[in-house]
């Protein structure tokens, strides 16, 4: 297990391609994509279409669906990226700043992306 958080982290946004909204759940990631450049401090996102293993998933055919995580859900959680995942090891003493960073970044990634939807005057 590796002490340190991987070089590569990022905010990862995923939707799903064959998803009957696919193209709607392409724009919405897109925005999000965007809301991150403006509100993220630390992190950049990455844009997926390849969403799975997601409480997202039974919604992808009634409405615009994504994921919004720290990792790909398919290859990386698949591939060990997140050992604590799902796991007893999921503790808060587990983590470092760097990991609650990366988790904040998403947090600003999601609202500021909502506000600017809902229509908000937001202030980076």
């Amino acid at each position: 297990m590796a002490p340190e958080q991987r070089p590569e982290a990022d905010v990862n946004i995923e939707f799903q391609a064959i998803s009957r909204f696919a193209a709607q759940s392409q724009s919405l990631a897109l925005a999000l994509h965007a809301a991150n450049e403006r509100y993220a401090t630390d992190y950049p996102a990455a844009v997926g279409s390849h969403m799975t293993n997601t409480d997202s998933t039974p919604f992808m055919d009634e409405v615009a669906a994504i994921s919004l995580g720290e990792n790909e859900r398919g290859i990386h959680i698949g591939s060990g990226w997140d050992p604590h995942w799902h796991q007893p090891t999921d503790l808060f003493a587990n983590f470092t700043d760097a990991d609650f960073k990366l988790g904040l970044n998403a947090a600003q990634t999601t609202l500021g992306a909502v506000a600017e939807l809902a229509g908000a005057t937001v202030k980076p």
